[in-house]
């Protein structure tokens, strides 16, 4: 099953899909917030060309696994994004996606460590990588 990973923040927000049998994840882009207003819009043309069969994204849950401002803009935009697409949404606790990305970027080079649309890249990849963790799939 091929799903699309989304990394939502308030600036930019990463995407990621993978494969066709949902094995392989890559990062596919970083939308910027500011150049594209319609964030829905610009989704819908990936979600066009990719053809993912289901959505994941990230929410953020505070340390006690609880619902923040943040998660609440998250759902209200994966309800729109649902009902635009006709995709069925799911959800991932994505607490630290981008702080582990940056982690994991530092061993780039210095270049790519600054890069903060690839760390968004590359959080869209971790959430999916959770998902398919969280629902037993195996690799």
């Amino acid at each position: 099953m091929k799903l699309m990973g989304i990394d939502y923040g308030i600036r930019r927000v990463g995407v990621a899909v993978t494969d066709e049998q949902g094995l392989a994840i890559r990062g596919l882009t970083t939308i910027d917030r500011k150049k594209n207003p319609d964030l829905i819009a610009a989704i819908l043309s990936l979600i066009k060309q990719e053809k993912p069969e289901a959505l994941v994204i990230g929410l953020p849950l505070d340390i006690n696994m609880a619902e923040t401002v943040m998660s609440k803009e998250v759902r209200s935009f994966a309800e729109k994004l649902q009902i635009s697409s006709g995709l069925p949404v799911n959800f991932v606790d994505e607490s630290y996606s981008s702080k582990k990305a940056a982690e994991l970027m530092r061993f780039r080079k210095k270049k790519m460590r600054k890069d903060k649309a690839a760390i968004d890249r590359l959080a869209a990849c971790l959430i999916l990588q959770s998902y398919r963790e969280d629902q037993g799939w195996e690799y």
